[in-house]
């Protein structure tokens, strides 16, 4: 087998990226590199082919397609290297041809496929820090850039549904149907670190990247490497409010309002007994989450910039 492995979504994107990804593969198979393609066929399916494919030798596997290709490709190498120190043996690449992309984006592998083939030609490398999430709906998993609970995490519920379109307009179409669908902001409690917050969450997320949804900057100071968390939280306020903080939170521009939480942690913990919506890298882990747990794992996962 050989030790390259390329894990492809053809769903990615609502399957509008087949060609583009078959010029890749192309150039990739062009360039001298020695590797094998499989097809992801259901949700989940990247978790098993990646953890397959370490455990008979891989020690590159590509993601091509977007965020929830990553998470799944990024879950099944670091459930391989469990029980093992240090970084993950196991090397992620990434061919950025989803929807959002917002993982690739914030490690400055933005500039087309083009690009990212290029990279992985080249095989610069970075270590990163991982999130670790429990709840009492799902099974431990990993998160690579952002989780998030209520709003957010139903604004991609409503993007799942959105057919016709591609790319960012997917998102910003799933906000504002969410904004009049969407009204809720449960009593939650929220623990990191030495911190302690309880408030009427509208939205609640915690982040090992900068940006979530294709192109909302909601944690523009995050760091894929400092062993920490960035979180950003959202208080209860008038859906006219909510209309005017989607172009700060496209800018980035929404740390000083009044409703808006900053913070950063080593751990977090939310107790919601009402329930809420839950998202991990754009996957959905339940629409009724009471309780989830985040902690930093730092430098675990090598990553191909």
């Amino acid at each position: 087998m050989p030790s390259t492995i390329v894990i492809f979504n053809p769903f990615a994107n609502r399957g509008d990226s087949q060609h583009q990804i078959d010029l890749g593969l192309q150039s990739l198979a062009t360039s001298g590199l020695d590797f094998e393609v499989r097809l992801t066929e259901y949700p989940g399916h990247g978790i098993e082919l990646a953890l397959t494919a370490v455990r008979d030798g891989a020690t590159t596997i590509i993601a091509a397609g977007g965020d929830g290709t990553v998470h799944e490709v990024a879950n099944g190498i670091l459930k391989a290297a469990e029980g093992m120190e240090g970084v993950a043996p196991t090397t992620l690449g990434v061919l950025p041809v989803g929807s959002g992309n917002d993982f690739a984006w914030g490690l400055g592998i933005d500039q087309g496929l083009d690009d990212a083939i290029a990279r992985i030609r080249l095989g610069h490398t970075r270590i990163i820090d991982v999130a670790q999430v429990e709840t009492d709906v799902s099974e431990p998993r990993y998160c690579v850039n952002m989780l998030g609970g209520g709003f957010d995490a139903r604004v991609n519920v409503e993007a799942h549904k959105i057919k016709r379109l591609r790319g960012f307009a997917i998102y910003i179409v799933a906000v504002l149907k969410t904004l009049a669908i969407y009204y809720r902001h449960p009593p939650t409690t929220i623990r990191y670190d030495d911190q302690e917050k309880t408030f009427s969450m509208l939205m609640g997320l915690v982040a090992n990247g900068l940006r979530v949804g294709g192109g909302f900057l909601a944690t523009p100071n995050a760091l894929y490497d400092d062993g920490l968390l960035d979180l950003c939280l959202v208080e209860k306020t008038t859906r006219w409010d909510m209309l005017r903080m989607i172009p700060q939170f496209m800018k980035g521009q929404h740390l000083d309002h009044p409703k808006v939480t900053m913070a950063r942690s080593h751990k977090v913990h939310f107790s919601c007994q009402q329930g809420f919506p839950a998202q991990l890298d754009g996957e959905m882990v339940g629409l009724s989450v009471k309780d989830m747990q985040i902690e930093i794992i730092p430098q675990r996962l090598r990553v191909i910039v």
